[in-house]
């Protein structure tokens, strides 16, 4: 079980985001964006939130850069200062209304059989293939040697976990490793990055600042994107409970991989610098839609008979495991996955109450947000709570703020009419494109040709020496006008005594 695959007591993460991988299953903490000082002369649109933010305009808010906490400490913290907004503030932050018409209830069978069609036409293309399956053991082998090499006499032990570990990759999918260590201060992550680079590493990022820190690197020789935490051990817990779930009935591997697809093809994956959901609330999504279908197809495994097994964390994450006994568990619910995918966007699009609802994978059923006081304090803010199986106190879903979670509600009822209208799986997942960036509308004037100043006269030039003739002239010049002063000023001197003795003169006469 698992409590003898992690037997070593790990500390647990800083309480610190500013970035976050999209498929690491962890919530970035929302901070509060009074760091950055905007000049804007418009309101924040977020201004409810108690930022002191407001975006200079709608397509720059796309452009901002994260707000990391302190400065970077080493080099390859600055190639991740940027990220963009998917959801633009201009489309407002109110709840959508409720549909005017009910929405279409179910597909006719003609419409089903196409779509099932085209879903497995599109699960076999995603469906990861052996060469890359290869190349994924390859790169886990090789960052083991790498890392015994360069701190000879610790131990290490490379996890895959996220999709490459729960049987949700695809053949381009991300690796997702984390490193398991008593050697703690590779939990910095700077040391980790500086190594990477210097064993061959391209495109290295580290992320120190998120919740759970990670480096991203390419390997141009295995051609795999790799994101690398350290001890983050709960990872492997989630990884665990996912491959559960997707191995108990085969509709779930199905189902999951598109709709992931969808919110790939979309840019609805990105927690940490879109602003959207990561993929790991996604598949909590789709797992709790298969937990509470009627008949359910999937089981709440935290509420089955488990053993119990506490996480360095303090979580309790333990899950009942054994597939001999839940395989065939859904056999009852008949649904296709055409079926299934249907009504995934008709529950998420027009059926949840947001305002009332927590989505909870670990009781396998919708709680109330009063049931977890999320109806009240910083929760009250977050229009989509998702319940974190494993650390119940945390919601999944507040990396999307009212803007984003109102663009991801719109896509969620978009990709709904597609499906009604029996358009092509292919137009449900075409891929989003951001708007061109925004232009300076500001244009330097063109230059033009260069004034041409008329030459003076050399006599009339500054400091020109005068010609000898004229020496003499001007001597008795500046003579004449000193005595011309001298007379003017005995002048003055002289009707001003007048002037006081009359004064004087007057005063004696009782004026």
């Amino acid at each position: 079980m698992a409590g003898s695959r992690h037997n070593q007591h790990l500390p647990t993460r800083p309480p610190m985001l500013s970035h976050q991988s999209s498929s690491v299953p962890s919530t970035p903490h929302q901070h509060a964006r009074d760091t950055f000082i905007s000049r804007s002369r418009s309101p924040s649109p977020h201004a409810s939130l108690g930022g002191s933010h407001s975006p200079r305009s709608t397509k720059s808010e796309s452009y901002m850069a994260a707000l990391p906490r302190g400065r970077p400490t080493c080099k390859y913290e600055t190639a991740a200062a940027f990220g963009r907004r998917r959801i633009l503030y201009d489309i407002g932050d109110a709840p959508l209304e409720k549909a005017k018409e009910e929405p279409k209830a179910s597909l006719n069978p003609d419409e089903e059989d196409k779509l099932s069609g085209d879903m497995r036409e599109l699960y076999d293309r995603l469906l990861p293939t052996a060469e890359s399956e290869q190349r994924r053991l390859k790169l886990v082998d090789k960052l083991e040697r790498i890392l015994k090499k360069e701190w000879p006499g610790n131990e290490f032990t490379v996890h895959v976990f996220g999709s490459s570990g729960n049987l949700l990759c695809t053949s381009e999918s991300d690796v997702d490793i984390c490193v398991q260590t008593p050697f703690k201060k590779l939990e910095t992550m700077h040391q980790l990055a500086e190594v990477m680079a210097n064993n061959g590493m391209e495109k290295v990022i580290c992320i120190a600042s998120a919740k759970v820190p990670i480096v991203k690197i390419w390997d141009p020789e295995l051609k795999l994107n790799c994101d690398i935490n350290v001890n983050n051990t709960l990872a492997l817990e989630n990884t665990r409970m996912i491959k559960t779930y997707v191995q108990i009935d085969d509709r779930v591997r199905q189902l999951a991989m598109i709709i992931k697809h969808w919110a790939k093809q979309r840019v609805l994956n990105d927690a940490g610098l879109g602003g959207t959901l990561s993929s790991y609330t996604w598949i909590c999504m789709i797992l709790n839609f298969l937990q509470t279908r009627d008949p359910p197809i999937l089981p709440a495994l935290h509420q089955r008979e488990h053993e119990r097994y506490v996480a360095n964390d303090g979580s309790e994450a333990g899950f009942n495991d054994n597939l001999d006994e839940l395989r065939g568990f859904g056999k009852d619910n008949k649904e296709t996955p055409a079926q299934l995918l249907f009504q995934f966007f008709r529950r998420y699009g027009h059926e949840i109450d947001y305002e009332k609802s927590v989505i909870s994978v670990r009781h396998g059923k919708l709680l109330l947000r009063s049931e977890k006081s999320w109806d009240s304090a910083k929760e009250a803010l977050s229009r989509l709570c998702v319940e974190e199986p494993f650390n119940t106190t945390r919601n999944l879903g507040n990396t999307a703020d009212a803007t984003a979670f109102r663009g991801i509600h719109l896509e969620i009822r978009q990709a709904f009419d597609h499906l009604a209208d029996a358009a092509p799986l292919d137009k449900l997942c075409e891929p989003f494109e951001f708007p061109p960036e925004e232009k300076n509308l500001f244009k330097r004037p063109t230059p033009g040709a260069r004034p041409i100043m008329p030459q003076m006269p050399p006599n009339m030039r500054r400091n020109a020496p005068a010609p000898d003739s004229e020496v003499p002239r001007a001597t008795e010049d500046r003579q004449a006008a000193r005595h011309l002063r001298i007379c003017d000023l005995n002048m003055v001197t002289h009707s001003n005594i007048q002037s006081l003795t009359m004064r004087s003169n007057n005063c004696g006469k009782g004026f």
